[in-house]
């Protein structure tokens, strides 16, 4: 028998708010930086500072909308070349030998015990530092929503990605897709271009994907936020979109915060 699809009253709960202490917010590829002994990868600066090595502007966001809400938040130190924090661990591109077509010199024919090294020291304490403040969420305020922060190229494969901003959900959850609709709601209110599951689907391999199938559905939710990266040119543009996706998840909330 299929669930019911809660009303916003359920998924806000019995208050019929939400609370900043039910969120978590994380950037997985929030830095392009390398440990020095892997002399970048063999990569030139300008590779790196590209796309091909982490999602410009989200470090901004994340920690906006962690102010607007008041909540905790976790950063990638490292470029997702090194390794992906958004990746399974037997994710084929966990340590990309190639990354938009780029050809990553450092990740060629990587010896097991080197990428056991960056699991152990790069991957695995990310990942269950941000599970640890999950259970922590839903252990004191019984529902817990994980915002992942991410950009996206505007061309990729030759095609023009119009969206302002994709939410990502996995549609068989009735809470993820309750909150999706609150949240493209808000981000419509505030003059974004928003599109659900766009551009990737919900259910893809991620973090937040790992986490559902880690905690029950009715407590936590996965929300993946990205962001055009033609809307990130500048670091006072950047700073200006932060402010408004930050105003717009706060939104979300029974009482604003400010700040």
């Amino acid at each position: 028998m299929p669930r019911a699809k809660p009303s916003v009253e359920d998924v806000k709960g019995p208050g019929g708010t939400l609370r900043g202490e039910q969120f978590v917010i994380s950037a997985e590829h929030a830095s392009n930086r390398i440990p020095a002994r892997y002399q970048n990868l063999g990569l030139t600066r300008r590779k790196l500072d590209s796309h091909i090595a982490w999602d410009p502007g989200t470090k901004a966001i994340a920690r906006a909308c962690a102010k607007a809400l008041g909540c905790a938040r976790h950063e990638g130190r490292y470029s997702r070349l090194l390794v992906d924090l958004n990746r399974s661990p037997r994710h084929p591109k966990l340590m990309a030998c190639r990354s938009f077509s780029v050809s990553i010199p450092g990740n060629q024919e990587i010896a097991p015990e080197e990428k056991r090294r960056r699991i152990e020291r790069y991957y695995a304490p990310y990942r269950e530092a941000v599970g640890r403040d999950i259970q922590r969420i839903l252990a004191t305020a019984g529902r817990c929503i994980h915002l992942s922060m991410h950009s996206f190229t505007p061309v990729a494969n030759g095609v023009v990605r119009s969206a302002d901003i994709g939410i990502l959900f996995d549609p068989r959850s009735a809470l993820e897709s309750s909150l999706a609709r609150e949240l493209v709601n808000s981000l419509k209110r505030h003059g974004f271009h928003v599109r659900r599951n766009y551009p990737y689907r919900g259910v893809s391999d991620g973090l937040a994907t790992y986490f559902r199938r880690s905690f029950s559905a009715g407590g936590y939710a996965g929300i993946e936020i990205e962001v055009n990266q033609a809307l990130l040119r500048g670091q006072r543009q950047i700073g200006a979109l932060a402010r408004r996706i930050a105003e717009a998840i706060g939104g979300l909330l029974g009482e604003q915060r400010h700040g």
